[in-house]
C-alpha cells in the first residue's frame, strides 16, 4: 500500500516536471520565431544561440540602436539565477554627469554604484520606491523636467518591468528587464516603440548640454 502511494506521488511529480519542460520548450520556440520575424522585418541582426537558449538581436530600428537578449539576475533568496528578457535603446545624447534612474530589481544595482548624490524629484506622481543617483544632483534636478520624469515614472510603473536609465561618459541607455519572453512580434514591437518614444523625450535638446555643464561648474 505504501509503495503504491509513493509510486503515484512520483508519477504526479514526474508528470508536472514533464509538463513544465514541454511548456518551457514551446515558449522558447515561439520566442525564437517572434524575435527572428521581428529582426527579418526590420533588417536587424539575429543570432540563434544554442538550441535550448534564448536568441539575441540587435541593430538600428527607427534610427535608434537597440539590443534584445536574455539577462540573468541573482535571486534575492539564493538559488538559481533569474533569467529575464532585456531590451536596450541607446540615446545619442552624452550627459555631462554620470548617474542612473531605476525601478524594481535595478534599484539595488544602482545602490551599489559609486554615485555620491541621490536626488528625489518633488513631482506628486513620483514613486518613492524608484531611485535616482548621480555625481551631481543639481545637474540631474535641472535635467529631469516634469515631462521626462513623467515619461520615466509611467514606464517604470508597468507591472513586472525593471527599468534603468543610465548615463556615463558617451554612453546613455534606456533598458528594461522583464520575465516576459516576448513571444509575439506585436508585443515586442509595442515595447520597443514605447522605449524609443521615451528615449526621444530623454534626449538633450539643442544647447542643453552647455547649460547643464554650466550648472555643474
Amino acid at each position: 500500500m505504501t509503495f503504491s502511494i509513493w509510486f503515484f506521488v512520483w508519477l504526479f511529480v514526474s508528470a508536472g516536471l514533464l509538463g513544465f519542460s514541454v511548456w518551457t520548450f514551446i515558449i522558447l520556440m515561439r520566442q525564437k520565431k517572434s524575435w527572428r520575424d521581428f529582426a527579418k522585418k526590420n533588417k536587424l541582426r539575429f543570432r540563434n544561440t544554442a538550441f535550448m537558449s534564448s536568441p539575441r538581436l540587435n541593430g538600428v530600428y527607427k534610427n535608434s540602436t537597440i539590443g534584445v537578449f536574455t539577462s540573468e539576475h541573482e535571486s534575492e533568496r539564493g538559488g538559481a539565477n533569474r533569467k529575464m528578457t532585456a531590451i536596450e535603446v541607446e540615446l545619442e545624447s552624452a550627459m555631462p554627469i554620470s548617474g542612473a534612474v531605476a525601478s524594481g530589481g535595478m534599484v539595488s544595482i544602482v545602490q551599489q554604484m559609486d554615485y555620491s548624490d541621490e536626488y528625489v524629484p518633488t513631482y506628486s506622481f513620483w514613486n518613492s520606491d524608484h531611485i535616482a543617483r548621480c555625481d551631481n544632483k543639481y545637474v540631474l534636478a535641472e535635467y529631469l523636467s516634469e515631462d521626462r520624469a513623467k515619461a520615466l515614472s509611467d514606464f517604470m510603473g508597468i507591472k513586472n518591468f525593471w527599468v534603468i536609465f543610465i548615463f556615463r561618459g558617451q554612453d546613455t541607455i534606456l533598458r528594461v528587464d522583464t520575465p516576459d519572453p516576448f513571444d509575439s512580434v506585436e508585443k515586442l514591437t509595442k515595447t520597443i516603440d514605447k522605449m524609443i518614444e521615451i528615449a526621444g523625450i530623454l534626449e538633450l535638446n539643442k544647447g542643453e548640454s552647455k547649460r547643464l555643464t554650466a550648472v555643474k561648474s
